[in-house]
């Protein structure tokens, strides 16, 4: 599952288990790898629509209503800062930040984690969100199945052909 950052990185999900075997979503990004648990991937994901909702807003206030991106952009803050929301996404996860362009007019999430950096078109935000809920479902789907194939005595190398193939099978969707 993946979303295309405006750099051109693929920045990719996965359900997986963690070095430690807990449940846990893979995240790569231009060729760094990280894991974050299902509560924070899921608090990323709504805060993607979150974002994208708000970069909307800020855009149509500078489009429709005509005012500066840099007042737009203030209010947004303000509006935000006045919700408690200091931040979007999480330590474990990315940075999300609601943002437009003037020059073009576009509705964008800039995303960032570290030194890494990159953005989203609002939709594309929305679709990653859609794609970062999933991963998160299906981490916690395996983590049951795989407590039910242990209690009735499968292998650990069996849960471990099944969880692969389960894997295999999910990048092939399309």
């Amino acid at each position: 599952m993946t979303g295309m950052t405006d750099d051109g990185e693929a920045l990719w999900i996965e359900s997986t288990r963690g070095p430690d075997d807990e449940p846990a979503c893979l995240i790569t990004w231009s060729g760094f790898q990280w894991y974050a648990n299902v509560a924070e991937v899921r608090r990323t994901a709504l805060d993607m629509v979150s974002c994208a909702a708000y970069a909307e807003m800020m855009m149509t206030l500078v489009a429709r209503l005509k005012l500066d991106g840099k007042i737009a952009s203030a209010l947004i803050t303000d509006l935000l800062d006045s919700r408690g929301r200091e931040r979007f996404g999480t330590p474990e996860t990315v940075d999300l930040i609601p943002a437009g362009s003037t020059r073009s007019g576009d509705a964008v999430v800039l995303i960032g984690r570290g030194s890494r950096r990159g953005a989203v078109l609002a939709a594309e935000a929305r679709s990653m969100a859609l794609q970062w809920l999933e991963a998160a479902e299906a981490t916690e789907s395996d983590q049951l199945v795989s407590e039910a194939m242990r209690a009735t005595y499968f292998e650990a190398d069996q849960v471990e052909r099944v969880f692969g193939y389960l894997r295999e099978l999910r990048k092939e969707k399309p």
